[in-house]
């Protein structure tokens, strides 16, 4: 069957990204510098596509690991280009610093409110995911857990990558979150921050992407 299909998007003329045997590996014109290769234990959702207020377009791949229909842990991938016209640019160090394949991004840990996050924001991207998952007949948990990795993608400050790795994290806040930071968010204790970042290495390798 995958050979026929192969063979029938040749024909067609489709681009190999059409066959879906490609879905765990991502590539994306906003970051032509590097192909991501998601682990195959995570299954791949349907691309979101989305602006973000006036300044950019996202695009945003979700690949999930369910039990009982519920999402146990998820790996998002999310590439920014600004909108044509606007004067928005990323402009960000890359601090604190974390290697990730052939780049440094700036690196952060933290738990996370998402359905509070998505009351207040509905056409952003917590909002937006969470109905995603619920159209794919899943349920999101309230509380995550979160690595992250962003990185200024060109000079110009254009194009933006962004990596999450989420686990569901309801069972540890009954009463909500607690030690909360600045943002809202909750900290972190380090040995937790090392899990996750762990579980986001087995999870995802970035390479340089083929020079043609």
């Amino acid at each position: 069957m995958k050979r026929w299909l192969i063979l029938f998007a040749c024909l067609l003329g489709l681009p190999a990204a059409a066959y879906a045997g490609d879905a765990h590996t991502v590539t994306s014109p906003a970051v032509p510098d590097a192909t991501f290769h998601v682990d195959g234990a995570l299954t791949a959702l349907p691309a979101l596509r989305f602006p973000i207020r006036d300044q950019t377009d996202a695009e945003r791949r979700l690949f999930v690991e369910t039990k009982d229909g519920t999402v146990a842990r998820m790996l998002v991938l999310q590439f920014e280009t600004v909108q044509p016209g606007s004067d928005f640019r990323f402009r960000f160090p890359p601090r604190p610093p974390r290697d990730f394949g052939p780049h440094v991004y700036r690196f952060g840990s933290y738990a996370y409110d998402d359905a509070i996050a998505a009351a207040r924001e509905p056409a952003l991207e917590a909002a937006r995911t969470r109905a995603a998952l619920q159209a794919n007949g899943l349920q999101p948990p309230r509380y995550w857990h979160v690595v992250r990795l962003a990185r200024v993608a060109d000079a110009d400050g254009r194009h933006e990558a962004i990596v999450f790795y989420l686990e569901n994290a309801d069972a540890r806040y009954p009463d909500g979150l607690t030690d909360v930071d600045e943002d809202g968010d909750g900290r972190l204790p380090a040995d937790e921050t090392d899990r996750l970042w762990q579980a986001l290495t087995q999870a995802l390798e970035v390479r340089p992407a083929a020079v043609e």
